[in-house]
Formats: structure tokens, C-alpha cells, sequence
């Protein structure tokens, strides 16, 4: 009797081992497909965060102006860029013209090399305010103003008489615009006047 309550003890043993293993084996493959779920769920929120980078990425700048006028008559006093509806314009304006916008293709090809000069230059360092006491004698100075917007919401609004910042920013700057605007009135003669 013995020897058959040992087989049947073994027998018991075995089946519920094998059920043992069986739950285990069930409860490893639930385990597993939950892992997947969540990596796929994971997965997807992670792409719906992420922005879609646009090909033609905009660069941090969002409008950059600059202004001069001294005693002669210029047809372009006044230059601005900036993103407008979805697209860059750039306005000029001259001493004795209304403002014309155009917009442009290369537009964010500009701000994107304004935002090399002022990070170059250091021109976010610029003083609100340059000027030169003077006797009062000078009968041809000039003056100036210069303003930029950054897409992370720094800005520079500078200006002067008869006095400049140290370096070459605004030159550097003033050359980048004004041969934009004065491409800009030759390809459209019309809009000199």
C-alpha cells in the first residue's frame, strides 16, 4: 500500500507541477503582451509629442529692423523682415516713400544670416541708447535705430546719434538689408516712386 500511495503522491505532484508550470507559463506570456502594449503605447505618445520638424526649418529669429537717415534723401531709410501670415516680408520704406512690403523667397535665408550677425556681434549686449554730446555744430549727423525679436522671446531695441556701438554689427547688418531692398526696388522700378 505503501508503494501506491507513493505513486499516487508522485502522480499528484507531477500534475500539479505541470499545472504549476502551465499558470506560469500563461501568466509570462500576459506579462509579456502588457510589456508590448505599454512599449507601444509608449511609442506612440513619444511620436505625437515630438514636433514634425518642417524641411525648411525657421531659424530663431522672427523680425530684425533697421533704420538710418542723415541729410541726403535715400530711397531706403528703413528696412524691416518679419514672418507675416505664414510667410517673410520684408518692408522698406524710404524718406519721402510709404512703406511697400514685399514678400520674399529667401526670406528666411536673411533672418537666418541677421541671426548669425547678432549672435556673432553680440549685439543682444547693445546699450538701449548711443549718443554723442556735441557743441551742436554737426549739420550732417545721423541717426539710427535698430530692433530684433527672437523666437524664444528675447528682443534688442537699440538706437543712436552720431554714436555707434563698438564692433561691426550694425555694418554687417545694414549691408545685409540694404542690398536685399535695393534688389527688391530694382527688380520692381515701379514701386520707386
Amino acid at each position: 500500500m505503501t508503494i501506491f500511495r507513493i505513486t499516487i503522491l508522485v502522480v499528484v505532484l507531477a500534475m500539479l507541477g505541470s499545472t504549476f508550470s502551465v499558470e506560469a507559463k500563461v501568466k509570462k506570456r500576459r506579462s509579456t503582451a502588457k510589456k508590448e502594449k505599454v512599449m507601444k503605447k509608449t511609442k506612440k505618445v513619444t511620436k505625437t509629442q515630438q514636433p514634425q520638424q518642417p524641411q525648411d526649418q525657421q531659424c530663431g529669429l522672427d523680425m530684425v529692423e533697421y533704420y538710418s537717415q542723415g541729410m541726403r534723401m535715400s530711397p531706403v531709410s528703413q528696412m524691416r523682415v518679419e514672418r507675416k501670415d505664414g510667410k517673410v516680408v520684408f518692408a522698406i520704406k524710404g524718406t519721402t516713400t510709404d512703406e511697400k512690403e514685399y514678400v520674399i523667397d529667401d526670406g528666411e535665408q536673411i533672418l537666418k544670416e541677421a541671426l548669425e550677425i547678432i549672435e556673432q556681434e553680440k549685439m543682444l549686449e547693445y546699450q538701449s541708447s548711443y549718443s554723442r554730446k556735441t557743441s551742436g555744430r554737426i549739420l550732417d549727423g545721423e541717426k539710427w535705430s535698430f530692433e530684433a525679436k527672437l523666437a524664444d522671446g528675447r528682443s534688442l531695441s537699440t538706437h543712436g546719434s552720431n554714436a555707434y556701438p563698438d564692433g561691426k554689427g550694425l555694418n554687417r547688418m545694414s549691408k545685409l538689408l540694404y542690398e536685399r531692398a535695393y534688389k527688391l526696388l530694382e527688380d520692381n522700378p515701379q514701386q520707386k516712386k
